[in-house]
């Protein structure tokens, strides 16, 4: 069995089982893919994939297994190779952080900032994702770092630990002018009266506060959707609407009036997510330190020691 032909492996099953763009990821050619797969298949002594046709549609229990194990090799390569980085320069390297606009546009910014005075040589990559996403993006090894809002009900995936941050607080928020922008005893059937500035159906964030507002027996009528806070906040602004919006969007000059309705919805925390085999780099304790000084290389390694079952 040779590492090549678990790259193989791999590169099928990311792309969509999909023979001619694994081997484009791998610039190789198709036949040699396929030759290396069958010549696989045959040291196993199974099948790993289930074929239609001669088209590959998905993997057999046994291809499933390999799958998961070639990952696991593989990740360990990536860790062999960042050992031997961080020993000639600890204040050199990469780091990958997967998130949602909202962590990107605001939790991180003040953490990346201080992060960058320290360690001005290590390159940061900052994807942006739908928060359904990024526990598999980090499983997948597609990024080191996944940051993301969860509440008590989200699923856990195995092969992550997920670290518990700060409390996500919410706000109503009102044109300057509004029947409620004066009160301070708001509740949320009475926010609900009036048109509500909503998330795109496909947000995450919509599910949330919408399923947290049906649960309550609240169904408002949402006059406009949108994509993130900021513009909720704009449209809030000019008169069309209130809107529910996490705190730290919030800035002086914005034309809106808040009122905290964090304790009246079900409380979502600030998650980070970590494979549970991944090797904790300086630079990588040095930026989740900086988000929340709770997270020190000594509770880290904890909770990594934890999750192998230490």
């Amino acid at each position: 069995m040779k590492l090549r032909q678990l790259q193989l492996l791999l590169a099928v099953a990311r792309n969509e089982m999909n023979i001619s763009a694994a081997a484009a990821a791998l610039n190789t050619s198709q036949p040699s893919v396929s030759r290396q797969i069958i010549q696989l298949e045959e040291e196993i002594g199974a099948p790993l994939f289930t074929r239609r046709k001669n088209r590959i549609v998905g993997f057999t229990p046994a291809g499933q297994a390999a799958f998961e194990a070639a990952r696991l090799v593989e990740n360990q390569i990536s860790n062999i190779d960042l050992i031997a980085r961080e020993a000639r320069n600890p204040h050199e390297g990469s780091l990958r952080i997967v998130t949602s606009h909202l962590h990107a546009r605001y939790t991180l910014l003040e953490p990346m900032r201080a992060f960058r005075r320290n360690y001005p040589s290590v390159q940061v990559s900052l994807m942006q994702a739908e928060g359904d996403r990024i526990q598999d993006i980090v499983l997948n090894g597609d990024a080191d770092i996944g940051m993301s809002v969860s509440g008590s009900e989200d699923k856990q995936v195995a092969g992550l630990i997920m670290l518990r941050g700060s409390l996500l607080q919410r706000v109503a928020i009102f044109p300057k002018d509004h029947p409620l922008a004066e009160r301070r005893d708001i509740t949320l059937a009475e926010i609900c009266a009036y048109d509500l500035i909503g998330f795109t159906e496909q947000s995450r964030t919509h599910r949330i506060i919408i399923k947290s507002l049906n649960d309550l027996g609240l169904y408002p009528q949402i006059s406009v959707r949108v994509n993130d806070s900021d513009v909720v906040k704009s449209y809030v602004g000019i008169g069309l609407g209130v809107g529910i919006v996490p705190e730290i969007t919030i800035r002086a000059t914005d034309e809106v009036v808040t009122y905290d309705v964090t304790d009246q919805l079900p409380p979502r925390y600030i998650y980070v997510a970590l494979r549970d085999d991944v090797y904790l780099r300086e630079s990588m304790i040095a930026l989740l330190s900086t988000i929340n000084p709770q997270w020190t290389g000594e509770s880290l390694r904890r909770e990594l020691r934890k999750a192998q079952g230490e």
